[in-house]
């Protein structure tokens, strides 16, 4: 295996911190292909620390760290394709196989020019997923330094996501089992899964009479009620609501159960169902 090298090439970062590089670098995973002669001008030559660029992929970002875990896996999906990491290195360019399409703003400060194209995927996609695990579950990697046990943790993860034969129902897990704290790095790694999160339909009619909370008023709730608190993630809610780096996993746990008891409770939903078929 190629050694493990930083994002960046050796001289960024020289002049000072490159820590809005690695931002920019993250927020990049939720840009559309846009035609480039449909950009103007000012924007493919802007300066990589530009607020204009970074606002709009942090918004998306919180979108994505909230939604659910089927989404979240198309995402990562198209993130570790071969044909998109070259392209964005610009390597190929998939609407117009036979011309190569200019780099994209970053590219050229993370493309290894003593390797080969091969090589330079390999990394991006390393990078890529790190930079997607750490929006799901954030500082439990050091992508940025790189701690190289971290990267090996992130290229085993992607050989058990990618692996031969693996469907997409086992992908989704995996996406949710990194969006759930109490689930140790290790465990997301085993190809033979130990049992997962599943509440009783007396669980799931209690998540869904507190459907029309907010997710702060819920977690109060879910700790104070009685005779015993309703803790499913095995920590106290407001603990982990209070949490900066815990909030949005909560979030997402929370939505997952909410939308299984919606499935069960929620006479609208199966009428929609029945409509549908």
């Amino acid at each position: 295996m190629t050694g493990i090298r930083r994002l960046f090439l050796p001289h960024v970062g020289m002049r000072g911190s490159v820590k809005h590089l690695f931002e920019e670098f993250q927020n990049s995973l939720w840009d559309r292909r846009e035609n480039y002669q449909d950009v103007p001008q000012e924007r493919r030559a802007a300066d990589h620390s530009q607020l204009q660029e970074l606002v709009p992929g942090a918004r998306k970002r919180r979108e994505f760290v909230t939604g659910k875990p089927e989404s979240q896996r198309e995402v990562l999906c198209a993130l570790l394709s071969e044909a998109s990491c070259a392209e964005w290195l610009g390597f190929n360019d998939l609407a117009r196989p036979d011309t190569k399409p200019p780099l994209r703003s970053l590219a050229g400060l993370i493309r290894e020019p003593d390797w080969t194209d091969t090589k330079n995927v390999h990394k991006l996609r390393m990078y890529r997923a790190a930079a997607f695990i750490d929006c799901l579950r954030p500082n439990i990697l050091d992508w940025e330094t790189p701690c190289i046990p971290d990267m090996e943790w992130v290229l085993e993860f992607i050989e058990v996501f990618t692996r031969p034969g693996i469907n997409i129902e086992e992908q989704t897990d995996l996406i949710d089992d990194l969006s759930r704290p109490r689930v140790p790095l290790e465990t997301i790694v085993r190809t033979a899964r130990g049992p997962r999160l599943v509440l009783s339909p007396s669980e799931l009619r209690y998540v869904w009479e507190t459907r029309d909370l907010s997710h702060e008023e819920r977690a109060v709730a879910w700790d104070n009620r009685t005779p015993k608190p309703f803790q499913p993630f095995g920590r106290c809610n407001v603990e982990m609501y209070s949490d900066r780096k815990l909030r949005d996993a909560w979030r997402v746990a929370v939505n997952r159960q909410l939308d299984k008891a919606k499935a069960l409770y929620d006479p609208d939903s199966n009428r929609d169902e029945r409509e549908l078929n």
